[in-house]
């Protein structure tokens, strides 16, 4: 099977892991939990850069991320969608509009002489299908996690959030697929090796 056919079975079968998670009674506080290990991992700081998601239904959820963050003085930037495959980090604070973007997705607006961030990130946070013990990272097909991260220093820690049920033994990867150096699930923090074969500390 090719790699592209590998992955559009693993995407199906995310996508089903997703809506069950959608009609769980314990998702809010399966949710929370991931979270809470996330921040042990990986506190906030005052005046670090981060970029967080914002959720789609059945993601696990970052708002109490999002809250320790800013309360802590960290940045947070979200991703706007902004060309063909293409992403952009714009600055997101407290009481801050949202815009629902082409994929349904929330953005931040955007208002005029606002400029996206283009580097000095302290930590980027990621969605994902799948992640397998490697940190190989399955997402939605369109490429524009993977064409961001091609400009990130391999030093900023890219972390995955994940529910435990979206690990799977293994994601098939292209080479223009970038790993996260950790997985966070509900049920703790994974380290993994990453694309460069560098084990995390």
């Amino acid at each position: 099977m090719l790699v592209l056919e590998r992955k559009e079975f693993l995407r199906r079968e995310g996508r089903i892991r997703l809506r069950e998670r959608v009609e769980s009674a314990d998702s809010a506080e399966v949710g929370d939990r991931a979270q809470e290990h996330f921040l042990r991992a990986f506190p906030p700081r005052a005046g670090m850069a981060a970029a967080l998601y914002s959720p789609l239904a059945g993601e696990v959820p970052t708002e109490r991320i999002r809250h320790a963050y800013l309360a802590a003085g960290a940045r947070l930037y979200y991703p706007r969608v902004a060309g063909r495959r293409t992403l952009a980090f714009y600055p997101h604070r407290e009481g801050d509009g949202w815009e629902t973007g082409p994929y349904g997705i929330l953005e931040p607006s955007n208002p005029a002489g606002v400029e996206p961030r283009q580097s000095g990130w302290d930590i980027i946070v990621l969605p994902g299908l799948a992640f397998d013990r490697r940190g190989n990272r399955l997402g939605r097909g369109f490429g524009y996690y993977d064409r961001f991260l091609e400009g990130v220093p391999e030093s900023v820690p890219r972390v995955g959030l994940a529910w435990t049920s979206q690990r799977v033994p293994e994601v098939p990867v292209d080479a223009w697929d970038v790993a996260v150096h950790a997985l966070v699930t509900e049920e703790g923090v994974i380290r993994v090796v990453n694309a460069s074969g560098i084990p995390e500390p």
